[in-house]
């Protein structure tokens, strides 16, 4: 393991704030002024990011056109406390603290996403980093408002296609970029306008890209088997992906509107060799300490040489042991409505109501042939009410009513899981008193979740969520928070009732109808600096938290096979999970319009089972410094940014998992800006994995068959107008 000592030095400060760049451009002093100015959604009292007494990180802006890539756990895994499981270039889910899946809500302006991402890794989120007008991640249980399952926190990717605001001018803007390290292109393009009192939104994305270039073999013991693996590329890595979407609304007057919006999304990817690999050559699989690698050994791709013809050869050997590439045919069309009403009636100030219906579906591709396909029609709303402030304004709340309704169903010979009906229904209540010094927040929820599985008895759960939080001002630019809170979780369709083959994932998945929910008791305490330091701020955020949940749900590599497939099975115990997240920013330097900053930034999470064991596919410790430039360039506005990670080996991988090495990333960019006739160009080119490292994420699935990209660099323009 990599030791750090100035880690723990480090570590006495967290990630968040300065992370929050939501306003790359112009004067720094001007920036982190702006930043107080933040509402996040979090909270429905419309609260400022600095008061907001839980974790919270903010991307828009430049930031977020930066760091977007083309799925959402890669767009934020830069962000504290937030890494990417990946299964293959085509999927990263976003894992916050330790926890993925169920227990990370991933969400399209506050109404879930409803697409099938938490059935299986191998699910990408539908949804588009890259058409986001800001992105909220929200670490930590946030089930209070948004139900179970956020136990573990919340992805809110939050856009303007229903209109929020009425344009006084037409705007818009058009971005390509091109990626070498997989010869990605995609291009972006969003316009806004009004024709009276009705608002409109538009916004289309096209992206395609080719098998990703790595440093190495793909297979992790590739010197061992080169001749079953591929070199240099993941092969079946490649995707397109399209997205149209149409929104309007009509205001009523400045603050008071009602919209609707509709949008189609498109999605093709492969799921890379090796991952659907069925075994016909079973030999000693008493333990999976061997099977991780035996299971390489059984990969029937055969490459006799490593040239630009391995394509061609590889196709060919791979067809005649009657294997296809495995490849994901996903297909979504979202509706939306949304308004917002102040003054509703008497007692209350603003009354919001969302609502949903997604049409989803997906088939999983064995060549030409359908393997499974899964389909899921949800509907789900949320209606929230914000009553006077009352202990003459001291005091103010709200309450809100949540429901969904979800239609889930597997077709095929490989269908794992069975058509289900999941339903649920909550109610919660938030009150925040200020007072001066202090700010308290008290809150609670109640749901019910009704899980209906074909050839099932129905499962019934009724959760609780109960939550206090205090915010205490030291002084000017100076907070401590502190949240206890207690948060339930009732188990999924899949974790309770999965019994049979996924191919995709190369496993055979059982549930388990005797899991009981979860329950989650936590408790986090925060620091927040924000201090004048000569011509701008030195901002400091600190946070350590402590998570013991009762009964924990995970996926467990048993170590047996079962139809000729290592067996994975839902158990339950406690377990512990409990870390730290650091952000510290310096302004190192300002002189004529030039300025430096350092950030440095670390985080990390220990999750133990009650058993003993290690939770698996937990991220490793991270520190690592980014210094930042913002200047004049030919008269100009020029930025630019070096980041360096450390990642510490992951040497406490879980039952039967294998330990993942750490690696050094080295990653820059810089942003050139020109002002035009009628708007601005941003030309950009961002260099990612500079070292070339061969880098296995310890949370993802195919971490010893698929790495991560190696050296790639991404040039690209944007016209803003």
């Amino acid at each position: 393991m990599n030791k750090h000592p100035i880690y723990l030095a480090v570590a006495a400060s967290a990630l968040s704030l300065s992370s929050v760049n939501t306003l790359a451009d112009g004067d720094h002093r001007e920036h982190a002024e702006a930043i107080e100015e933040i509402i996040v959604s979090a909270s429905p009292l419309d609260k400022t990011h600095s008061d907001n007494t839980r974790p919270a990180a903010v991307l828009s802006g430049d930031r977020l056109r930066q760091q977007a890539a083309a799925t959402l756990g890669e767009s934020l895994k830069g962000q504290p406390g937030v890494a990417s499981a990946s299964f293959g270039p085509g999927v990263g889910t976003p894992v916050i603290r330790g926890q993925q899946g169920n227990r990370v809500k991933v969400m399209q302006d506050n109404l879930d996403t409803m697409d099938a991402a938490n059935a299986s890794s191998d699910h990408a989120n539908a949804v588009e980093a890259l058409l986001a007008e800001r992105i909220e991640v929200l670490r930590g249980p946030q089930t209070l408002r948004y139900g179970s399952g956020a136990i573990g926190g919340v992805i809110n990717v939050i856009d303007n296609r229903i209109p929020g605001r009425l344009p006084e001018a037409t705007s818009g803007s058009i971005e390509t970029r091109y990626s070498s390290v997989n010869e990605e292109s995609a291009t972006v393009a969003k316009f806004e306008g009004a024709a009276g009192q009705l608002a409109w939104h538009l916004d289309g994305l096209y992206r395609h890209s080719n098998n990703v270039e790595i440093p190495g073999f793909a297979d992790l013991h590739g010197q061992e088997h080169a001749d079953e693996t591929t070199y240099g590329f993941i092969d079946n890595s490649d995707s397109e992906s399209k997205n149209l979407t149409f929104g309007s609304s009509w205001f009523f007057d400045d603050e008071d509107f009602f919209g609707l919006s509709v949008s189609r999304l498109e999605n093709e990817y492969g799921i890379p060799a090796g991952a659907h690999v069925h075994h016909h050559e079973d030999e000693d699989h008493d333990h999976d300490e061997d099977h991780d690698e035996d299971h390489h050994d059984e990969d029937h791709h055969d490459e006799d040489d490593h040239d630009e013809d391995h394509d061609e050869d590889h196709d060919e050997d791979h067809h005649e042991h009657g294997e296809e590439d495995i490849r994901i045919d996903m297909k979504q069309t979202r509706y939306d409505l949304k308004g917002q009403f102040t003054q509703p009636f008497a007692g209350f100030d603003k009354l919001t109501m969302r609502m949903a219906y997604v049409d989803y579906e997906h088939k999983e591709l064995e060549g030409a042939e359908i393997g499974t396909t899964y389909s899921s029609e949800g509907f789900e709303g949320r209606f929230e009410l914000v009553h006077s402030a009352w202990m003459d304004g001291k005091a103010r709340g709200a309450f809100g009513l949540q429901f969904a309704d979800k239609d889930f169903e597997a077709i095929g010979e490989e269908a794992f899981i069975p058509a289900s009906n999941t339903s649920n229904i909550g109610v919660f209540l938030v009150e925040e008193w200020d007072l001066g010094s202090w700010l308290l927040e008290m809150g609670a929820r109640l749901e019910n979740t009704e899980v209906d599985a074909e050839g099932h008895s129905a499962a019934d759960f009724n959760t609780h969520s109960l939550s206090a939080a205090a915010q205490y001002r030291l002084a000017e630019g100076q907070k401590i928070n502190i949240v206890v809170s207690q948060a339930q979780r009732a188990p999924s369709v899949e974790e309770l009732f999965a019994d049979g083959v996924h191919v995709a994932t190369q496993s055979y998945e059982l549930g388990n109808e005797q899991l009981e929910k979860e329950t989650s008791r936590n408790i986090e305490l925060g620091y927040k600096m924000h201090l004048p330091m000569g011509k701008d701020y030195l901002e400091l955020d600190l946070g350590v938290f402590y998570n013991d949940i009762e009964d924990f749900i995970y996926r467990d590599n048993s170590g047996q096979m079962r139809e000729e497939q290592p067996l994975f099975t839902y158990q339950q115990q406690g377990a512990e999970f409990k870390g730290v997240e650091l952000s510290m920013t310096f302004p190192l330097y300002r002189n004529n319009g030039d300025a430096w900053d350092l950030q440095v930034f670390g985080d990390s999470v220990r999750a133990e089972l009650d058993s003993g064991e290690d939770v698996p596919r937990i991220t490793p410790r991270r520190i690592g410094a980014q210094l930042d430039y913002h200047g004049e360039l030919m008269g100009n506005s020029f930025d630019a940014q070096l980041r360096y990670t450390n990642v510490e080996d992951q040497d406490r991988p879980g039952h039967n998992e294998e330990a993942t090495p750490g690696y050094d990333r080295l990653d820059a960019s810089v942003h050139y800006r020109m002002d035009m006739v009628g708007g601005e160009l941003v030309v950009f080119l961002r260099g990612d994995n500079l070292l070339d490292e061969d880098i296995r994420n310890a949370t993802s699935f195919l971490r010893e068959i698929a790495p991560e990209p190696g050296r790639g660099f991404t040039l690209g323009a944007r016209y803003t107008f």
